[in-house]
């Protein structure tokens, strides 16, 4: 997972330029199957539920120098050793990792290029040796997009994954929307922090 050496806030006048480390995280997989139709059954994890986990188990890492180590390691591969070795070791380094997760804030607001409107904007992710797998959550004035880089070999059915991911942030929307009308949108990720 990328992670902002600077927490992900920039300062005035800076930009977020290469200071980007990364880590390794086990992401909690072992979750109860969700049904549409039962929402009275208790051992069922929800969306928000599924976020959070991930979101507590990534945070703790994230807090840890793994990021700052692998900026450092990266940093002097790329200056002082072959292209050979450096992909050799970053082939080795990934801890078998399935895929890389990361997130793209763009301008909340439309940009211009000499005078015209950049309508939309994707993010992608290259994959880096050994990861098979990049997902890019981005965003561009106001609308949120999904980017999936991948080997044939690890998805080999594009739609069919996609259209799981578009459920479960389907399921996550509609679980916001829910909890916002009780009032308690606000105290989600309170605990978890």
């Amino acid at each position: 997972i990328p992670v902002h050496l600077n927490g992900g806030f920039l300062l005035p006048g800076k930009s977020v330029g290469n200071n980007i480390g990364a880590m390794v995280a086990r992401i909690p997989g072992e979750i109860n199957n969700y049904d549409d139709n039962d929402t009275t059954d208790s051992s069922v994890d929800t969306a928000v539920q599924r976020l959070k986990t991930v979101h507590m188990s990534i945070q703790k890492i994230k807090n840890t120098p793994a990021p700052l180590i692998s900026y450092v390691m990266a940093k002097f591969c790329s200056d002082f050793l072959p292209e050979s070795v450096t992909k050799y070791i970053f082939q080795n380094a990934n801890a078998n990792a399935a895929f890389v997760l990361t997130n793209s804030r763009g301008s909340p607001k439309k940009l211009h290029i000499r005078g015209q409107p950049v309508e939309s904007a994707t993010a992608f992710f290259p994959l880096p040796p050994g990861v098979p797998v990049g997902i890019v959550v981005g965003s561009y004035a106001g609308v949120v997009s999904i980017s999936v880089t991948a080997e044939k070999w690890a998805i080999p059915d594009a739609d069919k994954f996609l259209g799981w991911m578009l459920e479960e942030y389907g399921r996550l929307r509609d679980e916001a929307v829910m909890i916002e009308r009780k009032g308690k949108g606000k105290e989600i990720f309170k605990s978890s922090e």
